[in-house]
This record gives C-alpha cells, structure tokens and sequence, in this order.
C-alpha cells in the first residue's frame, strides 16, 4: 500500500477548496481600530430564515445587560434593507436597556455566501464584518443557536477575558480534524476576542478555514482557529452546563438540509430544537407541523421546515438531552414548561425511554419534569 506524503494531500484539499478560497479572500476588509472603547460588545451571525429565533436570542441576550456590555451586533446573510421586522421590532423592544446595530451583506458578500452555500462561511463572513464594526476591544462571538439562561454570564465571559489578558479566552477546547487538545486551541461560540489585536494582526480571510500540515498530519483548522494557532495566547475558561442551552451544529444541520445534500435519514441530528426555538421567538409552525409525527413512534421521518426529515437515527441520549434543554430554556423565560410544548416534548419522551433524564437527575444541572 502506498503512503501519500501529507504534504501531496494537503495540496490535493487545498487544490478542492481553492476556487471558493479565490472567490472570498477579499470580500471583506477592515482597518486596525483607532481608538477602541472600554467594556464588549456581542456578535451574532445571524439567518434571514431563522429571524424567529434571532428575536427570542436577542431577548435572552437583553436579559444579560450589564454596565460593560456596550453593544449587540446582528449580521444578517442578507443585504440590510432585508433585515425581518420581527427582528427590528425584538430590537425596538430591547431599547434602551440594549443597543443593537444591524447589518446585513452587501451584493458581493450576498452573492459569494450564497454560491457556495455553506455553514462556515455564512458565520465567518457575519463574524468578520461584526468585529469590524465593533468600537470596543473586547468582541464575545454569540452563536445564535445558542441560548443563554443564567444571569450574568456574558458579564462573566467578559470578566474571565479582560483577567487573562489573552488574545483569544474561550469556554472549551477544540479538538477534531487534525486540532488536538495539546494545541491549545479554543471553540468559537461564546468566545472573547481582542478585537484591536485581531484586526491589527490578521486580514479577514486569516480567520476563513485553513489548511496545514502540522507535526506530520493534516490539520483542517475550523473558523478562527488557525489565527488562534499564530497567536501568543489562547485560554479556557469553562461555565456550567445550566448556563447555556447550545445543540451542537444545529445551524450547520439546517443549512446541509436546506441546501438539499442530506435528508439526514439514518442520521443523528438536533433539529426538532430548532423547531422550538422558532416556536420560542413566535413562529408554532415547525413545532405544529413535526410534533404529530414525532409523537408517533412508528414514523421515521416528519415534515421541517418544508422537507421530510429522518428521525430513525436520533439516538434515545440525544432525545433525553433535546427535552431536557428546551424544559431548561422554557423554565428560564417562563417558569415552567407551556402547555403547547409540553405537547410536543410528548415524543421525545418516548423516544428517549430509560435515558430520559428530566425529573430523575439531581444537582445543579438538573431539569425538574414541569
């Protein structure tokens, strides 16, 4: 068997990627930031299809407004004059207690996010021009699948960062794709940047997806990691589980759907959250269209957001974690569970079984079952 050298492959992957890399490496600028304010503003790359669940985000993140929190940014993957006015009006409602700024892409970056059509380039784009708008140092990138749900934790985020005096302080390690844990390198959501030393040492496109051979293997550095791996200091400042409701790739999941390369039949995924964070931001739709077919045990596929989507692969783990997150979010904005999702949790339930773990744990990080 013959051995190709890393080198020949990752000339081969980089050959693959290389007309989107020429298509996006200046689509986007920025300039060093002259005089940067005190205290961090927030940035969420943000879906025109999922405004719902941008407003019911913006109004958790209001709840997290501090003395140091300066700004929300919301970049949308849209040109601006498209922004939802269900979002504008969560903006409105935040006001004063928050100040948002909304953007959105101008026709070039519209053009080139939606020819290629993938998940980590809509977030590096969004990220990119959200930390070239900002006006403080300090930059918390903010998944927007990502719910916050215990007071204070961006202002704790923030705190964590301005101790460490690091360039990049996020809340786990990274480690996939070539990326060990010995690296040191830092997961994006909830992650605190210096924006000043960001933008002064690297162009956008140094943030974009990178291929390199480190140490005899490929390594396929994800969104922002392969800036961290130039620069001096990375640290990891981990929360708690009941601090933050996050699926993990949820929104890479609903773009692979949308753009039609997996009906994710016989495969695992989180999406039935995502129908409930649009009910959570005021579109039932999703939940009133796939809570029927989840509640039947024998369907292995029901309708989302406009497609049939597999279910057989969702493991019992994964529907006991799913309910027990939205019960989570549900008792941190209202209380308790509402009826109508309680309704639709009713399948998950059953499809968790025994590794149902609402109302059976105990600790911090338990969920009660109501």
């Amino acid at each position: 068997m013959i051995r190709v050298p890393p080198t020949v492959r990752l000339w081969a992957k980089q050959l693959k990627r290389l007309p989107m890399n020429l298509l996006l490496r200046d689509v986007v600028r920025w300039a060093p930031q002259p005089d940067p304010g005190p205290g961090y503003t927030v940035v969420i790359a943000c879906m025109e299809s999922l405004a719902p669940v941008v407003a019911a985000n913006l109004r958790l993140c209001a709840r997290q407004a501090g003395p140091d929190l300066r700004e929300v940014i919301l970049v949308f993957d849209c040109p601006p004059d498209r922004v939802p006015a269900v979002v504008a009006a969560a903006a409105r409602e935040v006001a004063p207690a928050v100040r948002v700024r909304l953007l959105g892409y101008d026709r070039r970056q519209y053009r080139a996010a939606r020819r290629i059509h993938w998940g980590w380039v809509y977030a590096w784009l969004s990220w990119s021009l959200g930390i070239a708008a900002a006006n403080t140092r300090a930059v918390l990138i903010h998944d927007m699948d990502a719910l916050p749900v215990a007071p204070g934790l961006f202002d704790r985020l923030y705190a964590g960062w301005a101790a460490e005096g690091a360039e990049f302080c996020g809340i786990r390690r990274y480690a996939g794709n070539g990326v060990t844990p010995d690296m040191g390198l830092v997961t994006t959501f909830e992650l605190t940047l210096d924006a000043g030393y960001v933008r002064r040492t690297f162009r956008p496109f140094d943030l974009f997806n990178k291929l390199r051979v480190v140490d005899g293997r490929v390594v396929d550095f994800d969104t922002m990691l392969y800036a961290q791996w130039r620069s001096p200091r990375r640290v990891v400042r981990p929360i708690d589980e009941d601090q933050l409701v996050h699926p993990s790739q949820l929104i890479c999941q609903y773009t692979d759907l949308t753009a039609g390369r997996t009906d994710f039949r016989g495969r695992g995924h989180m999406l039935p959250v995502l129908a409930y964070y649009m009910h959570l931001g005021g579109d039932p739709g999703p939940i009133t269209a796939a809570g029927p077919g989840l509640a039947d045990p024998g369907r292995r596929a029901v309708p989302m957001f406009g497609r049939e989507v597999g279910v057989d692969g969702v493991p019992p783990g994964t529907w006991a974690w799913m309910e027990k997150q939205i019960r989570r979010v549900e008792h941190a904005c209202f209380g308790a569970t509402r009826p109508e999702v309680g309704d639709y949790l009713r399948g998950f339930v059953d499809r968790a079984g025994s590794h149902r773990t609402v109302g059976r744990e105990t600790g911090p990080a338990a969920v009660p079952d109501r």
